[in-house]
């Protein structure tokens, strides 16, 4: 059968993980689940309650493509009150994740024979739904002796008269990096003198972690014309099945990703955006919560590996994740995906191999799970892997 050649990507290494590990655990066995890139948190009752609300009352209907207007303004607000930027709900669109948010960017801003830059490690979607846009993914690589930062002088190597977008992930997705506000202006200033865009990847921005300052790359007065940022509830809010995202950027972008949204989802569940108008009107209250519990579940994991395997792992300044060499756990092999595949078959032990994050030689663990759940995990690695 003849598919089309937007179809000839490979599929997501963290959704097939966690999959396996979840067909595992229906089976009846005991799976140790250290993929999952969700905090493992009850969505609060005062959103489900706003959604049983909306059922009871009948808004149920097909809502604006763009999204509920309280809801756009809503998150409008939030953005600019906490994170210094200056949006408008003309300026911002709620999408079904923020996931589907980035795919509609690149379909509005690439075309085949342009280049998106793509710092590694890398969020594994960056680069299939680049190719899936038509154009060229090329990748920007980082060392971990540097902290995994991509300097102003690695963007200046890769550009080409073709490149059309920077994707960064501040908060990063796998490895937790966090940019100061110099490195992002420094960032911002090489973008701007090149004409690219930026599209700014900050769903992890709640969680952040010892006291450390999320910056924005929209609270940049002089480069807002080139800043689109992409944010999203799920983390936040612990509302990672409820598939609410958002997309802040100029009202030219807006109306061109309303119009493609309204070809394809047509927008998001209007229950879902009720719920999550309801968790905005609280972040003060959710966030900074949510963001104590994961640091603690952090520290929990980190100590629990060091008991385990006598190294210390540096932690994560931001996100769900401690991203570190396979070489940390005692073994030699490099094949990150070998090595995972090995542990979840015959440790019950799921993790994502380094490779799907373009760093093999690594893995991604996630501490989203419970403090008792995420011991027992690097319990049954160490009975593994400690011979």
């Amino acid at each position: 059968m003849h598919f089309s050649a937007r179809t000839h990507i490979s599929p997501s290494l963290t959704v097939a993980v966690n999959s396996l590990a979840l067909e595992k655990r229906a089976a009846g066995e005991r799976v140790y689940n250290l993929s999952a890139g969700e905090p493992m948190l009850d969505t609060p009752a005062i959103i489900g309650d706003a959604a049983y609300q909306a059922i009871r009352t009948g808004k149920t209907h097909y809502g604006p493509v763009a999204g509920i207007p309280a809801l756009r303004d809503a998150a409008a607000v939030w953005m600019n009150t906490t994170y210094g930027t200056h949006f408008s709900r003309a300026e911002t669109i709620v999408t079904a994740g923020g996931k589907h948010g980035v795919s509609l960017l690149f379909d509005t801003l690439l075309s085949p024979g342009d280049e998106a830059l793509i710092v590694a490690p890398y969020w594994v979607s960056y680069i299939s739904q680049v190719e899936m846009a038509g154009a060229t993914p090329v990748v920007i690589a980082t060392i971990e002796a540097r902290g995994w930062k991509v300097l102003p002088t690695d963007i200046e190597m890769h550009i080409t008269p073709h490149t059309k977008v920077l994707i960064l992930n501040n908060g990063s997705n796998p490895t937790g990096v966090l940019y100061t506000t110099e490195e992002l202006q420094a960032i911002l200033d090489v973008a701007a003198g090149h004409d690219i865009r930026i599209i700014s990847d900050e769903v992890y921005s709640g969680l952040v972690y010892d006291g450390a300052e999320y910056i924005s790359c929209a609270s940049f007065a002089e480069h807002t014309d080139r800043v689109i940022v992409v944010q999203s509830v799920s983390k936040h809010f612990a509302m990672t099945g409820w598939r609410v995202g958002f997309v802040f950027a100029d009202e030219e972008i807006i109306r061109v990703l309303t119009t493609l949204q309204g070809q394809t989802t047509s927008g998001a569940s209007t229950i879902s955006q009720w719920a999550a108008l309801a968790g905005i009107q609280v972040a003060d209250e959710i966030v900074p919560t949510h963001c104590a519990e994961m640091q603690a579940r952090r520290d929990v994991f980190c100590q629990a590996f060091t008991d385990a395997f006598g190294v210390s792992l540096m932690p994560a300044m931001s996100g769900l994740y401690q991203f570190f060499p396979i070489a940390t756990f005692g073994s030699a092999e490099t094949d990150s995906a070998a090595f995972c595949t090995s542990v979840l078959a015959d440790a019950n032990v799921a993790m994502v191999p380094g490779v799907a994050f373009g760093m093999d030689g690594y893995v991604r663990c996630s501490f989203g799970e419970t403090a008792t759940e995420l011991r027992a995990s690097i319990a049954a690695l160490r009975a593994y892997l400690v011979k």
